[in-house]
C-alpha cells in the first residue's frame, strides 16, 4: 500500500533516519517549527512574583512531567526572555494548566507585551503568595530545583510541592492552533 511521501523533508522513502541525516542540508527553524507541531502540547501559564511583587506570567506548552519521586516538572523559555533571571534566582512558581475555556487567557499572556498584566479577575494568591490561574484545571506550586541551558533556551526544572485539580476540558496547542482536549 503507497502512502505517498513522508513528510516531504526532501528525503527518499527508502533512507534511513541516519542516512537521510548524512545527506541533508541543516535544519531550518521553519522545518523544526512545522515538524514539532504535529506533536499537541497541553497549554498553561507559569508565574511568579519578582522582589517588588511584580506580576511575571507567560503562557507554555514546553510544559512536561519529569519525576514522581521527587515530584519534578520542567519547562523551557528562550535565554533571550526577560523573564529568565527572575526563574533563575529560584522564586517559587506555579504552572496552571488551562481549560478550554481559558483560550482569551492563553492568547493574553502569549503577547510578549502583555503578560505582565494581569487581567482582572483571572489570577489568585497562594498562600506562599505565588500568583495562581484561577478556574485552571491543575495548579502546581513548584520551587525551582534546577535551571540548564540548553540551546536557546533555558530549562527550569521545578519540584511541586503542592497541587489542585479541577475537572474541564483542557487546551491544547497543535499545529499553531489551539484545541480542545475532551475525554474519549
Amino acid at each position: 500500500m503507497d502512502t505517498g511521501p513522508a513528510l516531504g523533508l526532501g528525503t527518499q522513502p527508502s533512507a534511513t533516519p541516519s542516512e537521510a541525516a548524512v545527506r541533508d542540508p541543516p535544519l531550518s527553524a521553519a522545518a523544526l517549527r512545522h515538524a514539532f507541531g504535529q506533536y499537541p502540547t497541553g497549554v498553561a501559564i507559569v508565574a511568579a512574583r519578582s522582589d517588588d511583587d511584580a506580576l511575571f506570567a507567560m503562557t507554555i506548552n514546553s510544559f512536561a512531567s519529569l519525576s514522581l519521586d521527587p515530584p519534578l516538572v520542567l519547562w523551557s523559555l528562550s535565554n533571550r526572555s526577560p523573564d529568565v533571571a527572575v526563574y533563575r534566582t529560584g522564586r517559587p512558581f506555579s504552572i496552571s494548566i488551562l481549560a478550554a475555556r481559558q483560550l482569551a487567557l492563553a492568547r493574553h499572556f502569549a503577547d510578549g507585551k502583555r503578560r505582565r498584566v494581569p487581567v482582572p479577575g483571572t489570577m489568585m494568591a497562594h498562600a506562599s503568595g505565588v500568583p495562581l490561574v484561577r478556574d485552571a484545571v491543575a495548579q502546581l506550586v513548584c520551587t525551582v530545583e534546577q535551571t540548564l541551558p540548553a540551546g536557546d533556551h533555558v530549562l527550569v526544572i521545578g519540584q511541586v510541592v503542592q497541587l489542585d485539580t479541577a475537572p474541564g476540558d483542557t487546551l491544547a496547542f497543535h499545529r499553531g492552533r489551539y484545541a480542545r482536549v475532551t475525554a474519549a
